[in-house]
């Protein structure tokens, strides 16, 4: 994923906060996705439920980020040990947040992250013939992380939060940030607006990929113009009610059509 943002790409998927059985993963890809977030933060996953969905997604070739519930170095360590492909942190904050992802994201010497091979991350095996220093290299290049600027003190800390270099992607979340703000839901308000205007020039000034969360294409596609790289559309949820919603209208219609 990360060579991909590098080269421009724009990649598109979506949470997983509802269903959590093995398949979903392979649904997703079936569908087309490029990467899968498999949410902790408001879902009532387990991490034993998160480590199926990543085990599937592996298999499945599809990227899969784990929203942690909060930047808590047992939740880091414990999505990454499962072999996910990164993480998404909510609510950064602070230069001392991002300094702590890079901590807990990374091995020795760029970080301090535990050590573990022979599970999920290394997918099993013999870990006695693993090259471990290659493979530490390796994962301190490839791991994404992403950090959500979802408030008022996000905003007002930019600058110091994007020169720690320490995240791949920036992602916005707007109802958050709307609600910091006092406009909760408002999401065309001139405040949210100019927040947000501010968030993407400093991510293009610093050249870091920008990520957003949007309902559908309609409401996305002003986005793509304003260079954002990583959409999440929708989720699991949202997608499955909308799209039964749309047939079941179709016959609905259908039949009260006929009747008359």
């Amino acid at each position: 994923m990360k060579a991909s943002l590098k080269c421009g790409e724009v990649l598109v998927g979506t949470f997983v906060l509802e269903f959590g059985g093995s398949a979903i993963a392979t649904l997703l890809a079936s569908a087309g996705a490029d990467f899968i977030i498999t949410d902790l933060e408001h879902s009532s996953f387990s991490i034993e439920t998160v480590g199926r969905i990543i085990r599937n997604a592996r298999g499945s070739n599809l990227p899969c980020i784990v929203r942690v519930p909060a930047l808590e170095r047992h939740f880091v360590s414990r999505v990454l040990d499962a072999g996910a492909t990164g993480v998404m942190i909510p609510r950064v904050e602070s230069r001392e947040d991002v300094e702590k992802i890079k901590k807990w994201t990374k091995y020795a010497p760029e970080g301090d992250r535990g050590v573990a091979f022979g599970i999920g991350h290394t997918d099993y095996g013999d870990f006695t013939k693993l090259d471990t220093r290659k493979y530490v290299r390796s994962a301190n290049q490839e791991i994404l992380t992403i950090g959500q600027i979802e408030t008022v003190q996000a905003v007002e800390n930019l600058n110091d939060i994007f020169a720690t270099g320490g995240l791949d992607v920036v992602f916005i979340g707007p109802y958050d940030l709307s609600t910091s703000m006092g406009i909760s839901g408002e999401l065309d308000h001139p405040l949210l607006l100019d927040a947000m205007k501010e968030i993407i020039s400093l991510t293009q000034r610093h050249n870091i990929p920008l990520g957003c969360y949007v309902n559908d294409f309609e409401s996305g596609e002003q986005w793509l113009s304003l260079g954002v790289q990583l959409i999440a559309c929708g989720n699991d949820a949202f997608l499955l009610t909308r799209k039964f919603a749309e047939e079941h209208q179709k016959f609905k219609k259908a039949v009260e059509t006929s009747n008359c």
